[in-house]
């Protein structure tokens, strides 16, 4: 075993230092998130010695550099997902990284294992968090695994599936008649008790901590070969500033020699992250607050009005040489089709934004020629099966319809019913 890293808060704008310890969730000089800082000096192991501990299943095979151990995790095995090789694709070479395969279809999985593993270690009795759904789904997963309480909040317009799958697990659902930046404010009050550990994504800097390791598990899938590009679902921007600090991570410590290259899918009624980059990149500045905006996507993973995670989004953009690219709802409902149907893989609208977002880079060529590209498939299409009716053409829904529900008595269907 490998001497531990030991770890402290910094502010992810003014990097203010924060002593470690208890949970902690924003910065007291400005108010920002916080982020997890590892201490590297010249006694840390080297490349060679980290990579000999990846061993096991699961994220927590990373064990050597997560700010928690293993001990706190839940029984159930979070990551080990897919690296589907989609083969030449436009030009560029393809990779989908399937993370529908994690234990309640999402991505949210990595974060809420290694949350709940500190909520664990810190002696809390109760978690709860604001959800637009797939972040509830995976609270109440974990949550239940752990025998821990759990409650989320959701705005009203939370899809169904995702409101069956958090109950099935045994959470208390607060609908709220209203956004999810309204349930992200109801969660955070429902946490003022020490014993209560808010997982809100981007206020909980564990969350990126957990969201790394799907870095970690494409670079390993990729011989630590890292991609051109990582197309990366973006909605309060934690994805996005997790993966770019899990990438970043390796390069850090010397592990890989390169940092790919980030691309933000939005919808584009739900594009503050986009128009503040843009803006930022115009100005040579990084706005310190996010433009609100007033969302309206099929999208429901990317559907924020005031991006929670935005200063640390933005850094991880700049610190990538990154781009943002927001599109229609048209766009990301053909991009479903066309996912679905071209290779196998169903997921929700955040993925297919993401696809899309691969069509405009490859368009505007932005995204050269011969480049390596992994797409994030963030969750499991039926998570939002309500989205089928806007995949399949008109025509064919009508033809869909006409078919008889009962199949023909003909050889080789067997005995038909009898007929009144």
């Amino acid at each position: 075993m490998i001497p531990a890293f030991s770890y402290r808060y910094a502010c992810v704008r003014c990097a203010a230092p924060q002593p470690w310890g208890e949970i902690r969730y924003r910065c007291p000089v400005c108010g920002q998130n916080l982020r997890i800082q590892r201490q590297i000096d010249a006694d840390s192991p080297s490349a060679a010695d980290i990579v000999s501990t990846f061993q096991g299943r699961g994220q927590w095979r990373y064990g050597a550099l997560l700010p928690v151990e293993a001990r706190w995790a839940s029984r159930l095995v979070v990551g080990d997902t897919p690296l589907v090789d989609c083969g030449e694709h436009g030009g560029v070479r393809l990779w989908v990284k399937d993370e529908a395969r994690n234990p309640s279809g999402s991505l949210k999985d990595r974060a809420t294992d290694v949350v709940l593993a500190v909520a664990r270690r810190a002696g809390c009795r109760h978690a709860v968090t604001a959800s637009t759904g797939n972040a509830g789904a995976s609270l109440a997963c974990i949550a239940a695994s752990h025998g821990m309480p759990a409650t989320v909040v959701v705005p009203a317009s939370t899809p169904l599936a995702k409101l069956a799958q958090i109950r099935a697990y045994g959470a208390k659902v607060c609908e709220v008649d209203g956004s999810y930046d309204d349930a992200f404010e109801i969660a955070e009050r429902l946490a003022d008790d020490v014993s209560v550990c808010c997982r809100n994504t981007g206020i909980n800097p564990f969350t990126r901590e957990g969201k790394k390791t799907c870095a970690f598990e494409i670079a390993e899938a990729l011989d630590w070969r890292v991609p051109d590009w990582v197309i990366v679902p973006t909605g309060d921007g934690n994805m996005l500033s997790g993966i770019a600090a899990g990438f970043l991570d390796l390069h850090a410590l010397g592990i890989t020699t390169a940092v790919p290259r980030l691309l933000a899918a939005q919808a584009d009624t739900s594009d503050s992250i986009t128009r503040d980059w843009r803006a930022g990149d115009e100005a040579m500045a990084l706005p310190a607050s996010p433009t609100l905006v007033n969302p309206d996507t099929v999208a429901d993973s990317l559907s924020v009005g005031r991006p929670r995670d935005h200063f640390a989004a933005l850094h991880a953009l700049r610190a990538t040489r990154g781009a943002c690219v927001a599109l229609s709802d048209a766009r990301i409902m053909a991009a479903s089709r066309d996912l679905a149907q071209r290779f196998g893989l169903w997921f929700e609208p955040s993925t297919a934004a993401g696809y899309a977002a691969l069509e405009e880079g490859l368009a505007t060529e932005c995204i050269r020629p011969r480049s390596r590209v992994v797409l994030l498939g963030t969750g499991s299409g039926l998570k939002s099966p309500q989205c089928f009716d806007s995949v399949v053409p008109g025509h064919l829904r009508d033809y869909v319809d006409a078919v008889p529900r009962r199949m023909p008595d003909a050889p080789g269907y067997g005995p038909s019913e009898a007929q009144p």
